[in-house]
């Protein structure tokens, strides 16, 4: 609620692809919501008679459908809900089809956004379904090679104090709607995959900060599987590289792609030893399509470092960007652990 007892108009942007037994369930949670201004707008990729399923299970005008018959992927399908949310709205919040909010998490996000200007991007409190009891992802730093130092894993009852993180994850965040436009909203050849760690990022570069709101608390079906699929090293590989390539300083761009390069050669290897193809194909594929795409990333460079405010010391001093490896050593450490107990399971 803002000073003058009003609730802030939230436009909720939801992502949809192929999927309406998800989504169902997402809008069931959100509608159940108490905050009482909102609207939602789903951007749906590919789901058949999604608007008739929609108005037939809901019959509530708070719901806007926009629809593709082909996929357009997440970042464009935050772009076109941003774009199609009410010009009335002071918040956007993204969120994933396959998130459960509970009934107070909007009112707890946009509570915090109202107590501090400077803030630009809150997290809600993202807890896994498939990994009981257990964090999702949230930003708190990248290291050397570009890997997040990750909440991941987690348990989740320990996280229960506001903080400042490097960046959030879309799968449930908020942000200020006119901060959107002015950061240029998202990049929308990342396709997937690191589209919200690259608009966070921005976001700080303008001087604005990112936080973590533990009152918010949403379920997020977070799948162990899709972190090894084909899709998911190409882009994940490729996105991270631009990340670093667009948003860095100079002084500090050249160390951080050699040691993301020469990491992603040596998985290169170590999947190729496993007989992994498609998986060493990904990989190719990304580092190709970086350097075909250089001129393009350039100029998205050369506008985001004109426009920063805040310089990279700023954030190697706070330890959001680290000089050494720990992300990576923790993340594959969770990695195999994860995948040993899914062989087990089997």
């Amino acid at each position: 609620m803002s000073l003058d007892g009003s609730y802030p108009k939230v436009s909720v942007i939801v992502v949809n692809y192929k999927s309406y037994d998800l989504l169902r369930e997402c809008l069931r949670s959100l509608l159940e919501s108490d905050y009482p201004s909102f609207e939602v707008i789903v951007v749906d990729s590919l789901t058949p008679h999604i608007r008739e399923n929609i108005e037939k299970d809901f019959k509530d005008n708070r719901i806007k459908v926009i629809h593709f018959d082909s996929n357009i992927g997440a970042a464009a399908s935050h772009n076109i809900g941003a774009i199609a949310s009410d010009p009335s709205s002071k918040y956007l919040v993204f969120m994933d089809n396959d998130v459960l909010v509970t009934k107070d998490s909007l009112r707890a996000l946009v509570d915090s956004m109202e107590r501090d200007p400077q803030m630009g991007v809150i997290q809600a409190k993202v807890v896994s379904l498939s990994n009981k009891g257990r964090m999702d992802h949230m930003g708190l730093g990248l290291d050397l090679a570009g890997t997040w130092l990750t909440t991941y894993g987690q348990r989740a009852e320990i996280l229960n104090t506001s903080m400042e993180i490097f960046a959030a994850s879309s799968s449930m965040m908020i942000t200020r709607r006119d901060l959107y436009f002015e950061a240029l909203g998202f990049d929308d050849t990342y396709f997937i995959y690191d589209d919200d760690t690259d608009y966070s990022w921005r976001v700080r570069l303008l001087g604005y900060s990112i936080g973590f709101e533990p009152r918010a608390v949403v379920y997020h079906g977070d799948k162990f599987s899709v972190r090894l699929r084909h899709d998911k090293l190409y882009f994940g590989f490729r996105n991270r590289l631009l990340n670093i390539f667009k948003n860095m300083e100079a002084e500090n761009l050249a160390l951080s792609m050699i040691i993301t390069l020469y990491l992603g050669y040596l998985n290169v290897v170590l999947l190729a030893l496993a007989f992994k193809g498609r998986e060493v194909l990904a990989y190719a594929k990304a580092s190709i399509n970086v350097v075909k795409t250089l001129p393009l990333r350039s100029i998205h460079r050369k506008i985001i470092q004109r426009r920063r405010k805040v310089k990279d010391s700023f954030f190697y001093r706070r330890g959001f960007l680290r000089r050494d490896l720990l992300g990576t050593i923790v993340m594959m450490r969770e990695l195999l652990i994860r995948y040993y107990h899914s062989l087990r399971e089997k």
